[in-house]
């Protein structure tokens, strides 16, 4: 079984070939190998926050292989209004929120708050943690002090943490915000492998999984970003590990499982 943990319904940065409706997103995942993919809106994470997570209300209906994040911010603080999709549509697993797109910096103290709050209403949360060096709109060890004021609210952290090419010197990613997080050893926080780094160079998963352990990682590929290809080489690459099949089903589906409420 493959669980993927972070997808997008829509069109990402408005870009053609970053574009999947619903049935889109069900050949991806026929072709990739994979059995579940949780969404968030790219409308709204981008553009509307209430139309796209209607619009993903809508589309979790069409397919067995969704499950959903509902879309809250402080920017738009009316969005929390819709966390009542948590309760009227059970596809809905959890929130997303992602600073980058919506425009605030996570640590500014009322951000903080609107967020805290949000975490004692979900069972999960999945956070955009950015992938590009010198941005820090959400930084994963506010992600992860936030965790640890709510330890009965699940979190993920996207995109190994923050993990990014270097380039200075391209052939060695920086893996330090990963290695920061995991040094707070927090039972309810969990990385995603949302990267090309971890297909693109060898040792990459390797190297998260020394910091963080089978039990905190668990699958994602950001698609339509990545497309069925690169999801189907991120999982050949953990299929690849030299670990046990049951550490490899943890990544794969199992942590997933537990996280999502599967």
């Amino acid at each position: 079984m493959v669980i993927d943990v972070h997808g997008h319904l829509g069109n990402i940065n408005f870009s053609k070939f970053w574009q999947a409706d619903a049935k889109r997103l069900e050949e991806y995942c026929k072709q990739a190998g994979t059995d579940i993919v949780c969404l968030s809106s790219s409308r709204a994470i981008m553009y509307d926050v209430h139309e796209g997570n209607m619009e993903l209300d809508a589309a979790l209906k069409e397919s067995d292989r969704f499950l959903g994040y509902v879309v809250v911010s402080p920017t738009f603080p009316e969005s929390l209004a819709d966390l009542s999709l948590l309760e009227t549509n059970k596809k809905f697993r959890g929130v997303k929120i992602h600073p980058d797109y919506n425009g605030y910096v996570l640590g500014v103290k009322s951000n903080r708050r609107f967020v805290e709050e949000v975490a004692d209403r979900t069972p999960m949360m999945l956070f955009h943690v950015s992938c590009m060096p010198g941005t820090g709109f959400s930084d994963p060890l506010v992600v992860a002090d936030i965790a640890k004021n709510h330890p009965g609210t699940k979190f993920i952290l996207a995109h190994m943490a923050g993990t990014y090419q270097n380039g200075n010197y391209p052939y060695f990613p920086n893996m330090d915000s990963l290695e920061a997080v995991m040094d707070m050893n927090l039972d309810n926080v969990f990385i995603d492998t949302a990267h090309y780094l971890m297909y693109v160079y060898p040792g990459v998963m390797e190297k998260m999984l020394s910091l963080c352990g089978a039990d905190h990682i668990v699958y994602g590929t950001d698609v339509p970003l990545q497309g069925p290809m690169q999801m189907r080489f991120a999982r050949e690459v953990i299929e690849a590990l030299q670990i046990p099949q049951e550490d490899k089903d943890k990544i794969l589906f199992r942590n997933a499982q537990f996280i999502l409420g599967i």
